[in-house]
């Protein structure tokens, strides 16, 4: 059977376990809730992507609105949309809808709405009945450990539950301070996973372009200003700069205004500083110029 060797991380994860030569694919953890961006994702994408791995980013669900968390996670990855598998993680730990069997339902709705993919749900395999009715649309990823500290590339000798599906897309099956996941399928089904309209490798691209969302229906003027992001942490669009900030289009664009450095300006900031800055600037220079005319030197002593 043709399968996929795959880490998943956070960011604190080490480098080595993104360029482990076991595994052929990285998923690398995106967001969580509405207010939380792994800070390496874009340096662990970069890492895998020059290591040769194939590509995934999952959102931690959290349990607040599914529909808002499925937008922040689509917000923060727009760039990625269509390079990566994307994934859901349902599990118990700091997430407040746990065993709400219509959470995960809405959260994938609104994810293959904006962008025609279905993600991949990981789930523990004692609680596929949360999860369940997304049988028919996604793919699941179960974890199921023979034990807790399984540090082998080998795999388990145990029967994987399936619960409501046919079959599992994979299986988390070790942890040990590096989870390991086999996936059943070949480069071609990874790809087409990640962009179910081609289906192919992705583009090398360092900035991957935003690809098209069919059937995303145009928000009313109402909609429009109720569905803008103010005060939450991203990635500027113009500069790259990570910090919190806003986005006038909800998250085509992002702007950010604070930095763990301070303040990071845009071009377009200094520009609108420049027009109160110049008539100063300029007013400073011809004083300067009419003094040395005159003769004066404010730093020569006399």
């Amino acid at each position: 059977m043709v399968s996929i060797y795959t880490v998943d991380v956070f960011s604190g994860s080490a480098d080595s376990i993104v360029t482990d030569s076991h595994a052929q694919g990285v998923v690398i953890k995106a967001t969580q809730g509405t207010n939380y961006v792994n800070p390496k994702c874009n340096h662990q994408w970069d890492l895998a992507k020059a290591n040769g791995k194939l590509l995934g980013l999952y959102h931690y669900a959290a349990g607040g609105d599914p529909v808002v968390e499925a937008q922040y996670f689509l917000n923060n990855i727009r760039n990625y949309i269509g390079k990566a598998v994307l994934a859901v993680d349902w599990e118990r730990r700091q997430n407040s809808a746990w065993g709400n069997t219509n959470w995960v339902r809405n959260f994938v709705d609104e994810v293959h709405r904006q962008t025609n993919i279905w993600p991949l749900i990981y789930c523990q395999a004692s609680s596929l009945d949360q999860i369940a009715n997304c049988s028919n649309n996604c793919g699941l990823w179960v974890a199921d450990y023979k034990t807790d500290n399984w540090t082998s590339w080998e795999l388990p000798n145990i029967k994987v539950p399936t619960g409501a599906w046919d079959t599992v897309t994979g299986w988390q099956f070790g942890s040990g301070g590096m989870d390991k996941s086999i996936f059943y399928l070949d480069e071609i089904g990874w790809n087409k996973l990640a962009n179910p309209s081609e289906g192919s490798k992705p583009s090398n691209s360092d900035k991957p372009s935003e690809p098209d969302k069919p059937n995303k229906p145009v928000p009313t003027p109402q909609e429009d200003v109720i569905r803008q992001i103010v005060g939450e942490y991203g990635y500027d669009t113009e500069t790259g700069n990570f910090g919190r900030g806003y986005s006038p289009d909800n998250g085509k664009t992002f702007i950010v205004q604070d930095t763990t450095e301070g303040r990071k300006y845009r071009q377009d900031d200094a520009e609108r500083l420049w027009k109160l800055l110049k008539p100063m600037v300029e007013a400073l220079i011809d004083n300067s110029e009419g003094d040395k005319q005159n003769g004066s030197d404010s730093n020569v002593s006399e």
